[in-house]
């Protein structure tokens, strides 16, 4: 184990890595705008956010690849792609529900979306991407008979698993023992 997190470390002090995650998190929002302009499986509220969300990883990734020899960049790097992480997470568990209220005959909300802040209207800005225009629950596609909404939350908590295996290569390596000791 604690091999693997030494390598993990080690790979995560590089460009590479960081730009990886980046080019993950573009490829999950490629696959929903693939859905919605190609197979016609118009998002909803909670898909926005959490489109949103994985769009802040992508810019994680970019964060931590700024400088990722430093200690502290690859930490920004791993709050920021946490953060995102917990929103874009948080909201696949609340559409995963609606989803099964509608599953069970029930009717499902949208009165959520409040839309984005005035100083960045992403829906205004670029309505094929960031507008919803689906009621929330209502399941149109499904692959191996899941919803998109269950394999964005399997991808999402796969990235979970790896940034916990960064953040404790992380706090395990010895730049970060140095950091604790300095006065």
């Amino acid at each position: 184990m604690k091999n693997l997190l030494k390598t993990i470390q080690t790979q995560s002090s590089k460009r590479g890595f960081w730009l990886l995650l980046s080019f993950v998190a573009l490829a999950l929002d490629g696959g929903a705008l693939f859905l919605q302009h190609v197979l016609q499986v118009e998002p909803c509220n909670e898909c926005i956010y959490i489109r949103t969300g994985v769009l802040g990883i992508a810019v994680a990734g970019l964060i931590g690849a700024i400088a990722p020899r430093y200690l502290v960049m690859r930490l920004i790097g791993l709050v920021a792609w946490v953060g995102a992480l917990g929103w874009s997470l948080y909201r696949v568990t609340l559409l995963l529900e609606l989803e099964r209220i509608v599953s069970e005959g029930g009717e499902a909300s949208c009165k959520r979306f409040k839309g984005f802040p005035e100083w960045m209207p992403l829906d205004t800005w670029l309505p094929e991407v960031f507008e919803p225009r689906a009621m929330c629950g209502m399941v149109t596609w499904t692959f191996l008979g899941q919803s998109v909404t269950f394999w964005s939350g399997v991808a999402l908590w796969a990235m979970a698993l790896a940034a916990i295996a960064v953040l404790m290569s992380q706090l395990m390596s010895g730049e970060a023992r140095q950091l604790q000791r300095a006065p």
